[in-house]
């Protein structure tokens, strides 16, 4: 018998294809964006809609998922200025809003204190160490905020020096300078 043609023919393509990144389609993935900046808001399904579009750029995908995380506008305004190839500015510290109120204030930084403090003990208690000794302490500093507050609570706090802002949407408590600390 004898086989034939079989498997002479063409070759069906098929699959993923990967985007080109170039500063072309930069260029159309920022007017893409800039045309949906308005009706983002509070919609989470348009903004998960935008990171992944914004993925096929030449953006390091930590800024993009830092900025959707946070639903910054001003943060996605400085992300379509780059992939216009546009010089973003230095970002202006952040306004007190006056608009908050203390009481949502003071609700905030207890929230935060008690993330803080859980967060420490969860990261403490974890399996792997020996019973026979004390522990390690935490080793870090900062934490995502708790995501109940909006981001201009946690800004307000940070501007008026309640919290320390580490970048990409953590915050720390601020280090008190070594006299206030106490001790004899």
């Amino acid at each position: 018998m004898s086989k034939g043609k079989k498997g002479k023919g063409k070759k069906k393509g098929g699959g993923y294809v990967v985007p080109i990144k170039s500063p072309e389609h930069d260029a159309n993935l920022a007017n893409e964006a800039a045309d949906l900046r308005d009706s983002l808001l509070d919609d989470a399904a348009a903004w998960g809609a935008l990171q992944k579009r914004l993925l096929g750029s030449t953006l390091p995908p930590a800024d993009i998922a830092a900025v959707v995380m946070r639903r910054d506008t001003s943060g996605l305004d400085a992300l379509i200025a780059r992939l216009r190839g546009q010089a973003v500015e230095s970002a202006a510290p952040p306004a007190i809003d006056e608009s908050i109120d203390e009481q949502v204030l003071r609700d905030a930084m207890k929230a935060f204190r008690k993330r803080l403090k859980l967060t420490k003990l969860d990261h403490e208690s974890k399996l792997g160490r020996s019973p026979l000794s004390t522990g390690r302490g935490a080793d870090f500093e900062s934490i995502l905020p708790p995501h109940q507050f909006s981001t201009a609570v946690w800004e307000t706090l940070a501007a008026r020096g309640k919290l320390t802002s580490t970048g990409r949407g953590f915050y720390m408590l601020p280090k008190a300078p070594p006299a206030m600390r106490g001790g004899s």
